[in-house]
């Protein structure tokens, strides 16, 4: 007779970044116990073998997610063992947010398989032209972290010149409890208001040629997903500096992060950082050199990322 694995309930994340990033540790533990997880996204989980639990908290993206899902994907909160996912600023940046998180579930996650389920969808925008993903800087009242955010005008600098080479779509979810800064950049296409949901949305990111924008939910997404990812950094560096959001183990060969000339380290999300780039071209061209070689379509074109002078 097989042992049955001891269950264990796990209090995760909300955020959709930390949730990418928790997939690896939950991977982990679902092969030595039946897991139950408390999450607003199941569907980063779903060939996975665990049981969802469905939390409360007053998060807008997160609520509109949970509305989402049919009232047989929850389970109640079982009487087990407990661990609660919450690591803070406090232990940033002397341990990374993959570490905070490894100490907070109690085991560490394989890298190496780290990824995100295959739903078999087809891309949400047909293109005959590689596809660029721009995410515009934005801000959300309840969540208000204007330090952390690059000067928009660099997103839209970089898919200024990626609408010569790739259909581009920025993608957001704007409502009067999020919006833009500054103006949008430009694109092709843009879902703005939350039109694609998160397995359309992570579908789109599989099928990118290459992700632009500010730190969030597409670094870890871009690292799983395998997918080119030119980051723009802006401040609050203590908790989102390149080494704080990633780490050593990962496949970090197809990402990159543009650093400002001052980058400021600080912890405060509202601080006025310094958030200038002088050398944005040269930053981007060096990612170009880094991903190369670039795709070759049915044609024999090179379709290359491209910084048009």
């Amino acid at each position: 007779m097989s042992q049955l694995k001891p269950a264990l309930l796990i209090r995760g994340q909300w955020g959709l970044g930390d949730n990418i990033l928790g997939r690896a540790f939950v991977k982990e533990l679902a092969k030595v116990h039946t897991l139950y997880l408390e999450t607003p996204w199941p569907e980063i989980y779903s060939d996975l073998e665990l049981r969802f639990v469905r939390g409360q908290r007053n998060l807008r993206t997160q609520l509109k997610n949970i509305s989402r899902q049919p009232a047989t994907r929850w389970v109640p909160a079982p009487r087990c063992a407990l661990r609660v996912v919450n690591y803070t600023g406090r232990e940033l940046p002397a341990m990374n947010i993959p570490r905070a998180l490894a100490r907070c579930f109690g085991c560490q996650a394989d890298w190496a398989s780290w990824d995100l389920p295959d739903w078999g969808l087809p891309c949400p925008v047909k293109s005959d032209l590689p596809i660029a993903v721009i995410r515009p800087a934005t801000l959300r009242h309840e969540w208000f972290n204007s330090a952390r955010n690059p000067k928009p005008e660099y997103i839209g600098e970089i898919a200024e010149q990626l609408m010569a080479t790739h259909t581009v779509i920025s993608v957001a979810d704007l409502d009067r409890d999020e919006f833009l800064v500054g103006t949008a950049p430009p694109a092709h296409l843009r879902f703005h208001s939350g039109e694609l949901a998160v397995r359309e949305l992570l579908t789109l990111i599989r099928n990118a040629d290459v992700i632009v924008g500010g730190v969030g939910w597409i670094v870890p997404a871009a690292i799983a997903l395998k997918v080119k990812c030119f980051v723009i950094l802006g401040g609050h560096g203590a908790h989102n500096a390149p080494n704080v959001v990633t780490d050593p183990a990962m496949d970090l060969r197809l990402i990159e992060f543009a650093k400002p000339e001052r980058f400021c380290l600080c912890s405060n999300m509202r601080h006025d950082c310094v958030k200038t780039i002088p050398d944005l071209r040269r930053q981007w061209l060096d990612f170009l050199a880094k991903v190369e070689p670039a795709p070759v379509d049915s044609l024999g074109t090179q379709r290359a990322l491209a910084f048009i002078p």
